[in-house]
């Protein structure tokens, strides 16, 4: 059960007390319309405070696979979809628009073996399987759904975040440093903790060195992230190297 829902159930008994201690359905009414409205309102994603996110307990598979149903036709929760293709470059509204940037990229290994497994790691989702975060596992094309779950110290949040881009295309990487690169871009979705896009790139050089890169422009959405932005600030920084890690550890699976 969720905090909101534990909250709303709160509020159904208040609603029974209040209509028969005042001896009136005027009151009843009003408190029950306030709290439909409130769950209409969860319901489309549109929840200033972050509370409709919170779970007391890791979801289950089966729960975050029926959430990623329930949230089909949300919209992106900012105007900057598709903003991190070019990143590090990004256009100058989200230069200017208060976003936090979280990157990193390292090498892991090397040859076309290594990059294909590593584009096998981002593709079965992999790279955000971290323990105290995990996602599911939907095919990735343009437009898929997903859900993640994220511990930050007790409880936990089930995200929305929607596929922008998924590209496996040729690249250039600089002068005469031609190659390969596997794209993947996730944007925040109404009834997320965070406005912003992920981008998790694989590179292949010319010289068969094989990249891992992670770029993130965030800022939050909700009160509760606000009121928490130096603990959602860390976690940012964790969720980057922790994916890192990941795919260090796919990669030599492999």
């Amino acid at each position: 059960m969720s905090l909101q829902t534990a909250l709303a159930a709160r509020a159904g008994s208040l609603v029974a007390h209040s209509s028969h201690a005042e001896g009136g359905r005027r009151v009843g009414r009003t408190v029950r319309v306030t709290t439909a409205r409130a769950a209409a309102a969860a319901r489309d994603g549109h929840d200033f405070t972050g509370l409709s996110s919170l779970r007391f307990g890791k979801p289950t598979p089966a729960d975050m696979d029926g959430l990623m149903q329930q949230w089909q036709g949300r919209q992106c929760n900012h105007e900057h979809a598709g903003a991190s293709l070019s990143a590090p470059d990004l256009p100058a509204e989200v230069k200017s628009g208060g976003f936090m940037v979280t990157a990193n990229r390292k090498k892991v290994g090397e040859g076309k073996a290594t990059y294909d497994a590593a584009v096998k790691a981002v593709q079965s989702w992999r790279h955000l399987q971290l323990g105290w975060n995990c996602t599911t596992e939907p095919a990735q094309k343009v437009g898929t759904v997903i859900c993640s779950a994220t511990q930050t110290v007790v409880p936990w949040s089930v995200l929305p975040a929607q596929v922008t881009y998924c590209r496996d295309e040729a690249a250039a990487f600089g002068p005469g440093n031609k190659g390969r690169r596997f794209v993947l871009g996730l944007c925040s979705l109404n009834g997320h903790q965070l406005a912003g896009e992920e981008r998790f790139c694989v590179e292949l050089h010319a010289d068969g060195s094989v990249f891992y890169d992670i770029f993130l422009f965030s800022k939050p959405d909700t009160l509760l992230a606000w009121a928490s932005l130096p603990v959602v600030k860390l976690q940012q920084v964790r969720y980057v190297n922790d994916s890192l890690k990941a795919m260090e550890a796919a990669v030599k699976r492999a």
